[in-house]
């Protein structure tokens, strides 16, 4: 099989011939700029790093990290729009802007990437009035998607499973907007305003899309959208809030990638213990979750996981990124890829990648024995 047969092959519960791997497919399941940098260091590559984001300070993996470690997938995502690129991202001060208005810090413990905590553009915004008011995006600019096509056509004509970003994190947005602690109070006492805002931000995120489906819509196997609905220890809203608040938004959303995206898959994002809303979400029409992060409250037992959800559910990373790659030997790491793969693998359903982005302080040993051994241990029949 070629990387793409292999997997849509997996995301359709059959079994390819060994388990596909991702790295640098989403913007959440890639690799940090530091860590990327002393991998290539590593392993001799010296061609130029591409990055994937100057917030987060993530890369694109290299050609010949890809091809090294048999990574099945490439992930297409809008330009920065030309509007903006005069701006840039301001970075400076420690801190960067993106065309939202949010403004972001950078942290100053690990200095590896910006966090939101220095300006929420509608923190104190009251009234309907103000949010129609703000300087929006233009979610119209051609240069977003100029060249895409090109692009998702190369990665299809290589062989591999093209992945498509789309910008839907409508309630991660809305909290980058308001500030987070302002958005969980709003959550119960302005939800009307909240409503009108997340749905003002829909709007704009389904024309963004709509374009984005236009131009390489044909060449997409999978299409990303996602919010964080938990946390480490559990649900950040109670199942109701979830289902009043957010999931009709959701709905609309999954509805018009249904409509729009020409049969692509669904991978829905969300980091922490999100298995209380898994019903939800398959009810929805997702096809595939992610991260799968294993340190969270009720996420370790992959193996309960995959009898409860495997059939409805692709379960895509899983490789634990707070204690196993960071801090564990190459030896724990390569027990952690062969437990994860027997939990998950049979029948299909599993796309392994670490969970979330790999982090810089995760040692090039510790990356290779993962891709290493996802290749030895991914074998079907597991």
């Amino acid at each position: 099989m070629n990387s793409r047969e292999r997997l849509l092959a997996a995301l359709n519960h059959q079994e390819p011939d060994r388990i596909p791997i991702d790295l640098g497919g989403t913007s959440t399941s890639t690799i940090s700029l530091r860590a990327l940098e002393n991998l290539k260091s590593h392993l001799g590559i010296r061609s130029k790093t591409r990055l994937m984001s100057s917030i987060t300070m993530t890369a694109y993996p290299d050609d010949e990290i890809i091809k090294r470690f048999g990574i099945d997938v490439k992930m297409v995502a809008s330009n920065q729009p030309a509007g903006f690129k005069s701006q840039g991202t301001r970075a400076k001060n420690g801190r960067a802007v993106d065309e939202w208005g949010v403004v972001y810090q950078r942290d100053e413990i690990a200095q590896t990437h910006f966090i939101v905590e220095a300006e929420a553009p509608l923190h104190r915004a009251t009234r309907k009035e103000e949010i129609e008011r703000y300087p929006w995006p233009d979610p119209a600019d051609p240069s977003r998607v100029g060249g895409l096509k090109a692009i998702a056509q190369t990665y299809q004509r290589e062989g591999f499973g093209v992945i498509l970003q789309t910008p839907f994190f409508i309630m991660t947005r809305a909290q980058w907007m308001r500030g987070l602690g302002q958005f969980m109070l709003d959550t119960i006492l302005n939800q009307s305003f909240l409503e009108y805002l997340m749905d003002k931000i829909m709007e704009i995120q389904i024309e963004m899309t709509r374009h984005l489906l236009e131009e390489v819509g044909d060449y997409a196997d999978v299409v990303v959208m996602g919010d964080d609905l938990s946390h480490q220890g559990g649900l950040t809203y109670s199942p109701d809030m979830y289902r009043k608040l957010f999931k009709p938004r959701h709905k609309k959303i999954i509805r018009f990638l249904k409509d729009r995206a020409r049969g692509a898959k669904i991978l829905y994002h969300s980091c922490g213990a999100v298995e209380p809303l898994l019903r939800d979400l398959i009810e929805l029409g997702v096809d595939a979750i992610n991260p799968v992060q294993v340190g969270a409250t009720g996420m370790d037992d992959t193996r309960r996981l995959k009898a409860m959800y495997g059939r409805d559910l692709t379960f895509w990373g899983g490789i634990d990124t707070q204690r196993t790659l960071p801090f564990g030997t190459p030896e724990e790491v390569r027990a952690e890829v062969r437990r994860r793969t027997e939990d998950l693998a049979g029948n299909g359903g599993f796309v392994l990648a670490a969970v979330h982005n790999i982090r810089p302080e995760v040692k090039p040993e510790n990356i290779c024995a993962m891709y290493e051994a996802a290749l030895e241990y991914g074998r079907y029949p597991t």
